[in-house]
């Protein structure tokens, strides 16, 4: 087989790429994290009301998913298809994270509706950039391991990000209040505009750093499709779609994300209930073991990388996802009552979550090339809203079931102690749901075909195409069985 040009990234595009996942992370782990811990303790919401306006957020992102997607595919602009979603977004992210994290003093129904609307332009803002930032990963670099290290690096300022909207709100939140004579809602607040601004500087550099061409090399919309307007388009779209989910890997990559996803939103939001309540932990103590979550998070990425060079990615990727799994499950029964066991519980969770995000958006780059080599198109923002409507779907059941548990456990968000029921379930929410769903994310990416070997047959085809030559699609039955 004939090797294939491909295209090798600088460290200063890589650097500066990896930037924006520090607002993607950010805003992610906040909302992941404290949004439901604010909304009944600080913003004095009923656990299960809070549940669901997190989980009408996260439904509404799903809905904005594929209306970004379509807009980023069919942008032409002087500044190329994704760099402008970025810049458009910054400034949105900063105003309103402050404003979805300021406690209102006002009526349980108009509280209500507040948050709601708040959620809702959150959500808005962050697929607003998600999408358009992940695609481009895509765009920059074809290359099935450039791919990884470029998500490598990319996850190690998710770490950084992880640091701004996990473990940061906290300390920021102690020294406001026992320092600065701030109340918690006003410390609250001020994290809100910390990670806000945070985020939307990220985006900032991002955008304006890269000097890489996004369009070159990806299909372009004919114009009179491009001016339609989304709803007009929306028929279009609908069988774009349900044409891209007919692909077998396409369908196994979703799958897995969403139930890792659940697994994810559930440990990060029930964790902080977790040390609280059950451990009586301070929130000093609280912060040093986020982040040492976040240490040992980019502490994985060499040894993720290093397996990654050894074995087939989807393959360290399986493996990983069951030993994990497994391994929370069994923390259960040993009983995550000392702090010992928390650490090793969080040690456990921090190699899960290297290993998903340095692999899965590299194999759902992956994915688009397939997708480009049946359809004639690279669609690739088409491709990763669908994943990224995982990750919506995935954050609304996780905290909508969390809300659930814990009113259905009888959590009181007004009680310093918590009933044996209460503290029961929320021990169960920190290992067993995040435990069983990784072992599903195992066994659902037995399913998944694309390999380094098939990859390199993908682009081999992809350039014999673009030479004028014919290509026999029954020759790739893998993408199909």
């Amino acid at each position: 087989m004939k090797e294939v040009d491909v295209v090798k990234l600088s460290g200063k595009t890589k650097l500066s790429y990896g930037i924006g996942a520090v607002c993607d992370n950010a805003l992610y782990m906040l909302a992941g994290t404290y949004l439901l811990l604010f909304l009944t303790t600080v913003a004095g919401v009923n656990p299960a009301i809070a549940g669901t306006i997190s989980a009408i957020g996260s439904f509404w992102e799903a809905l904005c998913a594929p209306v970004v997607g379509f807009k980023s595919d069919s942008a032409i602009t002087r500044f190329g298809r994704r760099k402008p979603f970025l810049l458009a977004a910054a400034f949105p992210v900063a105003i309103v994270t402050s404003l979805l994290f300021t406690a209102i003093d006002a009526s349980p129904t108009v509280k209500v509706i507040y948050y709601i609307v708040m959620v809702l332009l959150y959500w808005t803002c962050f697929s607003s950039f998600f999408v358009p930032y992940l695609a481009w990963g895509s765009d920059l670099t074809d290359d099935y391991d450039e791919r990884t290290v470029l998500r490598s690096v990319a996850y190690v300022f998710n770490q950084v990000g992880m640091c701004v909207g996990m473990v940061l709100p906290t300390i920021i939140v102690d020294f406001c209040m026992n320092h600065l004579g701030r109340n918690v809602q006003q410390s609250w607040q001020i994290v809100g505009i910390f990670v806000g601004v945070c985020g939307a500087a990220a985006l900032l550099i991002c955008a304006l750093t890269i000097k890489n061409d996004d369009v070159k090399g990806t299909f372009v919309r004919p114009k009179k499709e491009n001016k339609q307007s989304f709803i007009r388009a929306l028929p279009s779209i609908l069988k774009e779609y349900w044409n891209i989910l007919k692909l077998k890997p396409i369908r196994v990559i979703i799958g897995a994300s969403l139930a890792y996803l659940i697994a994810n939103i559930t440990f990060s939001s029930d964790r902080v209930f977790f040390m609280t309540f059950n451990m009586g932990l301070s929130e000093t103590t609280i912060s040093a073991v986020l982040m040492m979550i976040t240490v040992a998070g980019v502490a994985t990425v060499p040894f993720v990388s290093k397996l990654a060079g050894r074995a087939d990615k989807k393959d360290v990727f399986k493996y990983v996802m069951g030993i994990c799994g497994v391994l929370m499950i069994a923390s259960r029964f040993v009983g995550v009552s000392s702090m010992a066991v928390l650490i090793f519980v969080c040690l456990v969770y921090a190699v899960a979550n290297a290993c998903y995000w340095q692999f899965m958006p590299s194999m759902i780059y992956d994915v688009c090339e397939v997708e480009e080599l049946i359809s004639g198109e690279k669609r690739s923002g088409a491709v990763i809203s669908l994943q990224a409507l995982s990750e919506s779907i995935s954050i609304a059941v996780g905290l909508q079931m969390l809300g659930i548990i814990l009113e259905a456990a009888g959590f009181d968000n007004e009680a310093a102690v918590q009933s044996q029921t209460a503290l029961v379930w929320v021990e169960n929410a920190l290992v067993v749901i995040p435990g069983a769903a990784m072992l599903l994310v195992a066994l659902i990416m037995r399913k998944f075909t694309i390999t380094k070997e098939l990859f390199g047959r993908v682009k081999d085809a992809l350039a014999r195409r673009e030479r004028g030559e014919d290509v026999d699609i029954e020759e790739f039955v893998e993408i199909f069985e």
